[in-house]
């Protein structure tokens, strides 16, 4: 949780994937701060750093300062990087607020972590307290990437992190979500692409924006940042937790709203194990419904693993995450998505269930770890 000090600057870390609007807010903030004295980090995965050179045209008063962290991600590689550059804009006290735009790949909750603990091994900065973490999410990009008869654009980021999982991974940790270039999507389909987002992250605030057009307060200063609350309200999360505890009226009311617009959650719970082959065939066969699948199953050809399931869209991943231990085995899968035909999918992972003499075979073919 940040920490709230007069002699502690804030900091906003903005994430989203490439061409989604960060720059362009980024620059917004530097032409109308509020009153504030902004610096920036920038990180970006190019040898030139366009993004950079973009802020400096617009930092045209020569106060606000601009940090080019390239060739890595803030996330993985260049985490001690970003503490040493945060640190020493701290200590130098030229300004009142600090900006860091990640890269289009960059994970918020590394990030996060970094800012708040220190990485691996290291410190957290000095002198700085995490305030708000904002996700900028292409309206249009999010509601073409979950359609299976769309291909993903050329400037989709890595192949090994398809758009879809960074998408995910964005939204489903932060404080504030720009929803942006809205003008680009119809009205029907905008209002279930903020309710798929608002199934994916309910505590984050949303707002719709055109060419990232936002009241600074709304972003800078918010003081909404809480490293375990983004972590633990996580939709799929909330989804589970409510199964378990059916007092959880807060996301029973949130789903609701969101089933309006044809977005629901289904949670699927067994205590029989899947067939491997057959449940690896069945996460190859998205059709679009589903836009975010998460959760534990139990396999037969892996009794005492924890099979970990991640999927978003078309990208799933599912490998072993540790061991049942004392706890019973059983599969415990959220889905989120939408249009989906719940008694289908039920029926059809209950179809990759392992019958009983399955069980007692030895089960030699086993896809697993798996991602694509």
């Amino acid at each position: 949780m940040a920490t709230d000090s007069s002699d502690s600057v804030p900091m906003t870390v903005i994430s989203g994937p490439l061409g989604a609007g960060k720059t362009t807010l980024v620059n917004r903030l530097l032409s109308e701060p509020g009153g504030r004295r902004i610096a920036v980090v920038v990180n970006d995965m190019g040898e030139i750093n366009v993004d950079a050179e973009l802020l400096a045209d617009e930092a045209e008063s020569g106060e606000e300062g601009v940090v080019d962290l390239s060739n890595g991600c803030i996330c993985c590689r260049l985490q001690d990087d970003l503490v040493t550059e945060v640190t020493r804009l701290a200590e130098e006290r030229t300004f009142d607020y600090l900006i860091v735009e990640a890269s289009g790949i960059s994970e918020p909750i590394p990030i996060a972590r970094t800012l708040t603990v220190g990485p691996d091994g290291g410190d957290p900065p000095d002198g700085l307290h995490l305030d708000t973490t904002v996700s900028v999410v292409d309206a249009y990009g999010f509601w073409k990437a979950f359609d299976p008869e769309e291909s993903l654009p050329e400037a989709a980021p890595d192949p090994e992190r398809p758009l879809t999982e960074v998408l995910v991974d964005q939204i489903e940790f932060c404080d504030v979500l720009l929803l942006n270039k809205c003008d680009m999507v119809p009205a029907d389909a905008l209002d279930a692409v903020e309710a798929a987002v608002k199934a994916l992250q309910p505590r984050a605030a949303i707002h719709r924006t055109t060419y990232s057009e936002v009241d600074p307060s709304d972003v800078l200063g918010t003081g909404r940042f809480n490293f375990e609350d983004a972590k633990r309200r996580q939709g799929w999360k909330q989804a589970l937790a409510g199964a378990e505890d059916h007092a959880d009226h807060e996301h029973d009311d949130e789903m609701s709203a969101a089933a309006a617009h044809g977005v629901e959650s289904l949670i699927y719970r067994r205590d029989t194990p899947f067939h491997p082959v057959r449940f690896n065939d069945w996460l190859d066969d998205w059709d679009g419904a589903i836009v975010r699948a998460k959760g534990f199953a139990w396999v037969a050809s892996r009794p005492e693993t924890v099979l970990g399931v991640s999927q978003a869209g078309p990208s799933v991943q599912a490998g072993p995450i540790g061991e049942w231990g004392n706890d019973d085995p059983s599969t415990r899968l959220v889905f989120i998505g939408q249009e989906m035909d719940g008694d289908t999918l039920i029926a059809e992972l209950d179809g990759c269930l392992a019958t009983d003499k399955e069980r007692t075979e030895t089960l030699a073919s086993d896809p697993f770890p798996r991602e694509g």
